[in-house]
């Protein structure tokens, strides 16, 4: 008889948790592993094994788990004492489990798992080890004793909820079940206090940065659900000195609203000197209607309407210049929205703009503001100048954001957030794939090299990692160097004409080509500049040549007449 593997004997599935998991795990068929992660998908063993050839590692949590049930279920079959007290066991846990819930009406958030040899307490929330015990049951007492002070907590009234930016606090409570309805939200670096009004997080303070803000009273929400959240975040915002929303705007039958729209460029930007200075250039030309979360490449039906530019500035006088058309940006190459680009290029250069050169595929008009005229020094005499100070040290640089780096962060994430598209984000990358994301890549720089700190990752080998996401492919995690998806083609099968991702059916590959850079192919194999250059596509780039200037459609010679091609 053929011996059983583990699954077969327990009964269990193979499953990957996150979407870029570099570990298999084990899964009762729950919908979690059997380490206390949520599963991404199930795998069959073919998939599972092609991960591990490919270097992926066994949960060892999982699999020790997986070689308990095993043993139980062997003890078992063998004895039928053993298969009562087995059954009996069972029974009672799920007796445990049932009175426990009829109990309290609060979720477990801490459970005890097995570490090696020892035993450890784990936030099933933020799957992460808050502490590590030596004996069983020292975990299992800190694990109750955790989750009796939770629910207390939850029963006293909301719970707070402190996150690094409003962008994590928002993705937050819309993907974590523990944040609930009411509970206060505080994100003290941008001075920003709110609570959870149903699945809609709203700022209470004049900083509101991704939240949403109120639009009436909130006291009088829900005939007075939220006072005592309301009251909460308040006391908290004084703590911190984060100054209260003076003026409430009131609109009938709405219970939240985003806090505005601005004409040319999103609320968060209208006040920049760069976008003052373009959108005076522009006077003429239709601006758009834009909020702080118009989703430029994917508009909702509600954004389908907007149309006219939209200017994103990028920091020392440049701004990008876009155009927005049925409420997505267009392209350079479309056949009648992209000349919408080149109106906006003109515009900029009659008022003395410095505009750089489009390709085929940009998506806007990079242009650079004019420098002011230099004023006149004032004239001062030798009494009335003061001296320097013997030292001063320099600021810390900072990003367009207005977000100074820190000393221990790698790259140039300044540069990097002067020339991400407006629709795209920086994101934190540890092995299991992104697990933060922010607007501003400074942001991700500085959260990036927090947690290193935090996690004690030796400098030279990092547990985590900041770069910009793919914006075609946000979704999946990806890097916007690395992705898997967009690399799915090799550079060398790709077909040149292409410009934009599926926009072109090659004839040589027969199928829709992904992006590539617009450059000709030299005659030496070698990339050279982007130039507009006609000709076509057969196994390599062949250049249009210029027609016979005789009568003469080809030259077949004196002797022969031109007829005869066609006998």
């Amino acid at each position: 008889m053929d011996q059983q593997t583990l699954t077969e004997q327990t009964g269990i599935r193979y499953a990957a948790a996150g979407r870029r998991g570099k570990r298999v795990h084990y899964s009762p068929g729950n919908d979690d592993t059997l380490c206390g992660r949520a599963i991404e998908q199930y795998l069959d063993a073919s998939e599972a094994v092609a991960l591990l050839d490919k270097g992926h590692e066994l949960c060892t949590p999982c699999h020790r788990a997986a070689e308990k049930r095993a043993e139980a279920q062997r003890l078992a079959a063998e004895s039928p004492l053993a298969a009562a007290a087995v059954a009996f066991a069972e029974t009672v846990e799920q007796v445990d489990a049932e009175r426990a819930e009829a109990e309290q009406d609060v979720e477990q958030r801490y459970v005890v798992h097995e570490l090696g040899d020892e035993y450890g307490v784990m936030d099933t929330y933020t799957v992460e080890w808050v502490i590590e015990q030596t004996e069983q049951s020292d975990a299992e007492a800190t694990a109750a004793r955790l989750n009796r002070e939770h629910a207390e907590a939850r029963a006293a009234g909301p719970i707070v909820h402190r996150f690094h930016s409003t962008g994590e606090a928002y993705n937050a409570t819309q993907c974590r079940d523990h944040i609930r309805d009411g509970d206060v939200l505080v994100i003290e670096r941008e001075q920003v206090v709110g609570f959870l009004v149903d699945a809609w997080p709203g700022a209470i303070t004049t900083a509101h940065g991704e939240l949403h803000t109120f639009t009436t009273d909130p006291r009088t929400l829900g005939n007075g659900k939220y006072a005592a959240s309301v009251d909460l975040a308040e006391q908290l915002a004084r703590e911190l000195g984060a100054p209260l929303a003076a003026e409430q705007r009131v609109v009938e039958g709405v219970v939240v609203e985003h806090a505005g729209v601005t004409e040319g460029s999103t609320p968060s930007n209208s006040t920049h000197p760069d976008v003052v200075a373009a959108r005076a250039a522009l006077a003429q030309l239709k601006p758009a209607a834009l909020t702080d979360h118009h989703d430029v490449t994917e508009p909702t039906e509600a954004e389908v309407e907007v149309r006219g530019f939209m200017l994103d500035p990028r920091g020392g006088g440049r701004v990008a210049a876009y155009w927005l058309e049925g409420g997505r940006i267009v392209r350079h190459d479309e056949p009648v929205n992209g000349t919408c680009l080149e109106i906006l290029a003109m515009r900029f250069e009659r008022a003395g703009w410095t505009v750089e050169p489009m390709l085929r595929s940009s998506q806007c008009v990079f242009a650079h503001r004019p420098a002011e005229a230099a004023a006149p020094a004032p004239q001062t005499t030798a009494a009335a100048v003061e001296p320097a100070p013997a030292a001063i040290e320099p600021a810390a640089p900072e990003c367009l954001h207005r977000i100074a780096v820190r000393p221990d962060v790698s790259g140039d994430p300044i540069t990097t957030c002067a020339r991400k598209q407006p629709n795209q984000e920086a994101g934190v990358f540890s092995d299991e794939g992104c697990v933060e994301a922010f607007d501003c890549a400074v942001q991700a720089a500085n959260r990036a090299a927090e947690m290193n700190v935090e996690e004690d990752a030796p400098a030279g080998d990092p547990l985590y990692l900041w770069d910009l996401l793919c914006v075609e492919h946000r979704d999946d995690e990806q890097q916007v160097d690395t992705c898997e998806k967009c690399n799915a083609v090799p550079a060398e099968d790709r077909c040149p004409e292409c410009s934009g991702k599926g926009c072109h059916w090659c004839y040589w590959t027969g199928e829709k080509q992904p992006e590539q850079t617009e450059a000709s192919v030299g005659e030496q194999g070698v990339d050279e500049p982007a130039a507009e250059v006609a000709g076509t596509w057969r196994a390599g780039w062949i250049k249009a040549e210029q027609a016979p200037a005789g009568d003469a459609l080809f030259d077949l010679g004196d002797d022969v007449e031109q007829g005869q091609l066609f006998a």
